[in-house]
């Protein structure tokens, strides 16, 4: 499946990498004995195109709203599967062809109903047998991140979630989630041909992020929706100082992000120094920065658009229509340190793709982790 592009320059830029992450996807698939015909679900006439001219089969849209569980359980019904696998486009850009065929043996080896998902509580894409039975979950499944809570806890599947890692945990939500993958060994060629054109102003961040990550005794801040395992593969693969300041871990899936319930004691310092006092003070204790924003946005309770969120990851200030995401993407841009805003995937996804981009794909503790 593949979103709505939008039709700002930076939706529209993020959309690009997609596809080409979601065509790395489908060769990788094709590739698959065990895969039969390969569905396309895609908001755009492009990418549509693109993907069925390689193979896939573009299913028509929906008219009206979307609806994540009805249009995956209607297509089941429809065609009698009972073996099936859902990716997002862009996914799994890191998924090796050897790891996806791991993946599927697990799943449809599996005599009672099993499904392998990349992440538990916030699942991108599953592989699952006795798919018919999951056709009384429609209205259960808003979207694809509670796939493996829902198979689990609705109709008792037994859901095998895989560790952590960047080809577990990189999903492209954002184009910060596309810029970390930067120089990851396992990229496909079709994003590696991407992001290599991409402008190096755009990856300068990174690089200099990444310098942070394998410098001894450097200070890195984590802030957002940051997981223990993250923090300590952190601590395990870097002889780095981390800071992590977590909150409001779950807030989508607890459903508070939707009513209006998040709080954030980083935000409220926002809220009473400014976003240029709070960056300059963050400065001082730290050589790096992880920021997930969409804490301090939910915190704010006015959620900005794609078009706001995406330009401002980029740094794309004169984009920026939102008074104060501009303030604050501002004094980002100014910071003396490199910071490195966007979603989850910049506390989870992206870490492990910049250790692994450094170390040459897998972890290596004996290159980059401390010494006892």
């Amino acid at each position: 499946m593949l979103p709505p592009a939008g039709s700002s320059p930076a939706e529209l830029w993020l959309a690009e990498g997609r596809r080409a992450a979601a065509v790395d996807m489908l060769r990788r698939l094709s590739s698959i004995n065990v895969v039969g015909p390969i569905y396309v679900f895609a908001a755009e006439k492009e990418d549509r195109e693109v993907l069925s001219s390689i193979g896939g089969i573009a299913l028509e849209r929906p008219k009206g709203s979307f609806n994540f569980g009805r249009e995956l359980t209607c297509w089941v019904e429809e065609g009698g599967f009972q073996r099936i696998a859902y990716f997002g486009g862009a996914s799994a850009p890191l998924m090796t062809t050897d790891r996806l065929q791991e993946v599927f043996d697990l799943a449809l080896e599996a005599e009672r109903p099993t499904a392998v998902v990349n992440n538990y509580h916030s699942s991108d894409w599953v592989v699952l047998n006795h798919a018919g039975s999951i056709i009384s979950l429609a209205e259960k499944l808003q979207t694809d991140n509670s796939l493996g809570w829902v198979l689990d806890h609705e109709i008792g599947y037994e859901v095998k979630s895989l560790d952590p890692s960047a080809a577990t945990r990189a999903d492209i939500d954002t184009p910060t989630d596309l810029l970390l993958l930067y120089r990851h060994p396992h990229l496909g060629s079709h994003l590696e041909s991407f992001l290599a054109q991409t402008p190096m102003g755009a990856l300068e961040r990174v690089e200099r992020m990444r310098e942070v990550l394998v410098t001894p005794a450097r200070a890195l801040v984590l802030i957002g929706r940051a997981s223990s395992h993250v923090w300590r593969t952190l601590e395990q693969e870097t002889q780095i100082w981390v800071r992590v300041f977590a909150e409001e871990r779950g807030m989508v899936a607890s459903g508070r992000s939707e009513r209006g319930e998040v709080q954030s004691l980083v935000g409220a310092f926002i809220d009473s120094w400014g976003p240029e006092a709070f960056v300059r003070r963050l400065s001082e204790m730290a050589d790096g920065v992880l920021w997930d924003t969409r804490v301090w946005m939910a915190h704010r309770g006015i959620w900005p658009s794609n078009a706001n969120r995406f330009a401002a990851d980029l740094g794309w200030e004169d984009q920026i229509t939102d008074s104060a995401l501009r303030e604050l993407t501002q004094a980002v841009s100014q910071a003396s340190i490199p910071i490195i805003t966007g979603g989850y995937g910049v506390v989870s996804g992206g870490i492990y793709a910049s250790i692994e981009a450094l170390q040459g794909g897998g972890y290596q503790p004996s290159r980059y982790g401390r010494q006892s």
